[in-house]
């Protein structure tokens, strides 16, 4: 059997406000493509399936073409990620075609999603957990009796590690009495989460390294003694593709997004394949498909103007090192690269240290302006400069003395009157 892991499409995402949508075209008519050519039983979701919870029209038309195009050939299972709207994105699932499951709802987590072989057979067994907010899921999965709210004493705290506990209790308990309890079938567990080893990138929005959201991998051990019964966990939340978790822990991946959303993401994007078969699970790296590259030119301007034609179809981040910005110096680089979308002076030559920050109170202020002027510019200031910098400085506040000045006048004015 044959299982593809995705994750956080971020469907509508734009890059430094660069249009993607021919990006993501090309994404999901590969997905496609792959799934018939080799015949693939089941697609997995982790989230995000948009990239906010209103998404533009042209983001929702395209998935819902994509998901057409699967169901004739395939099971769809997805999940709501952290930018999803779970009751958007889960609209009209009672009456969805029997091979597409859309899980939102985090008291699902425990039933699981049976799939079948190409024989009709079962091939596995799914369980999709959705992002958990813990300030809603602490009342949600909280342990009460049916039908009442959760007391004050009941409410879980308001953490991942403890809502992602409860929902995984929900697994575990179905696994040992639900069902499917005497079956052979691989358990395959999805969760959109931040488990605690993982490397974000900086287009993770919405997200803190440690704290209240992140989770241990080793909740997901169900076994009183290792891993347990999940064959795989199939994360969603990072979008550089990795593993995680340790050699206690059941195989677990984060199969990233399909598309860079920034200029961080420098590993390949890809899919997990996954193969389930007598012996167990093994794992293939299905590469994405790369509609425009992203590339970090680093140097002077005039070492990034002559690389300009051999990237000159790339989305460019062009970090400049010359001593003094140089003139032009965007609009220069803008018309040798139409697609660069980040420009940065930054001089490698070794700015002045910071002030310690309780001395900055008893500075002069101008001291820190030409402090700031240095930093910037990465070297310090010719008699000229400094001279029209101090000019400038007089000027605005002279301008400032006469404003607050009338405002006084004014309001005496009017206490008199």
């Amino acid at each position: 059997m044959l299982i593809l892991h995705t994750s956080d499409w971020h469907l509508g995402r734009t890059l430094h406000h660069a249009d993607l949508t021919e990006a993501y075209r090309l994404w999901c008519d590969d997905l496609v493509r792959c799934v018939e050519e080799r015949r693939i039983d089941a697609v997995l979701i982790s989230g995000d399936v948009y990239d906010r919870s209103v998404p533009p029209l042209a983001a929702v038309e395209l998935f819902d073409a994509t998901l057409a195009r699967l169901a004739e050939l395939t099971t769809v299972v997805m999940t709501s990620g952290n930018h999803d709207s779970p009751h958007r994105l889960g609209f009209g699932s009672r009456i969805m075609r029997q091979n597409v499951h859309i899980r939102t709802d985090s008291r699902d987590s425990g039933t699981p999603i049976p799939l079948s072989t190409k024989k009709g057979d079962l091939g596995a067994l799914v369980y999709a957990i959705p992002y958990l907010d813990p300030d809603v899921e602490r009342h949600r999965l909280a342990p009460h009796s049916p039908g009442t709210e959760p007391q004050l004493d009941e409410l879980l705290e308001r953490s991942h590690k403890a809502v992602l506990r409860a929902a995984l209790e929900r697994v575990k308990a179905d696994i040992a009495h639900g069902e499917y309890r005497d079956a052979t079938a691989p358990r395959i567990c999805m969760a959109h989460t931040f488990v605690t080893g993982g490397s974000p990138s900086s287009s993770e929005r919405d997200l803190h390294v440690g704290g209240i959201d992140s989770a241990p991998a080793s909740l997901f051990r169900l076994g009183a003694d290792g891993p347990g019964p999940l064959a795989y966990v199939a994360l969603g939340h990072l979008h550089s593709p990795q593993k995680v978790g340790g050699p206690a822990d059941p195989p677990m991946r984060y199969s990233g997004s399909p598309i860079a959303f920034s200029f961080s993401e420098t590993k390949p994007k890809s899919s997990v394949l996954l193969q389930l078969d007598a012996t167990g699970i093994s794992t293939e790296l299905i590469p994405a498909p790369v509609w425009r590259p992203l590339t970090t030119i680093k140097g002077t301007l005039a070492d990034i103007l002559s690389a300009a034609a051999d990237v000159a179809d790339h989305f460019v981040k062009a970090i400049v090192t010359d001593p003094d910005r140089p003139a032009d110096m965007a609009a220069r680089i803008r018309a040798a690269l139409p697609y660069a979308l980040e420009i940065v002076h930054a001089s490698e030559l070794t700015p002045s240290p910071a002030p310690a920050p309780h001395a900055l109170a008893t500075r002069d202020p101008f001291d820190s302006v030409i402090e700031f002027l240095i930093r910037a510019g990465g070297r310090d200031l010719s008699d000229d400069e400094r001279r029209v910098a101090e000019a400038a400085w007089h000027k605005a506040r002279d301008i400032a003395f006469r404003s607050e000045n009338t405002a006084v006048t004014s309001t005496a004015r009017g206490e008199q009157k």
